[in-house]
């Protein structure tokens, strides 16, 4: 009677220890932190959601687009320059293995009635496992 009882006490116990375990394995993986960051980044800034930005950024973001430099200051909620959404294509930048930024095939800056497209650089730092975004940078400027 005792054996039966602790058969039926250990197989309860695995069942419940393992349930959780194939759950987990069956979420699928998000994406990796540094895509994460910047597609919050870049999704907040064009919705100009100021808390959310603040959240992934330093506190202020240098903003490069040609040979114009602007300031992000999403603490202050002010930004001297617009991004356009969408924006596509994001792939993670390494520099000696280390993550230092993240790749956007195509942006859209917005400065007053001037809009600027093309290729750009979301610069990150990282502290403790956490992705910050410190400056953007516009590598060529079609209108």
């Amino acid at each position: 009677m005792r054996m039966g009882r602790a058969a039926i006490f250990v197989s309860l116990a695995l069942s419940i220890g393992v349930a959780p375990l194939v759950a987990h394995a069956q979420q699928p993986a998000g994406p990796p932190p540094q895509i994460q960051a910047a597609q919050t980044f870049l999704m907040s800034w064009g919705g100009e959601k100021w808390d959310e930005m603040k959240a992934v950024t330093a506190d202020t973001v240098t903003v490069k687009v040609g040979p114009g430099v602007y300031t992000l200051a999403p603490a202050t909620h002010k930004s001297d320059v617009q991004l356009t959404l969408p924006f596509r294509g994001l792939s993670t930048v390494r520099t000696d293995g280390k993550v230092t930024g993240v790749k956007v095939d195509e942006m859209a800056f917005k400065m007053g009635d001037k809009e600027m497209r093309g290729p750009a650089m979301v610069d990150l730092k990282e502290d403790n496992g956490t992705f910050r975004v410190t400056g953007v940078s516009l590598a060529s400027t079609q209108p």
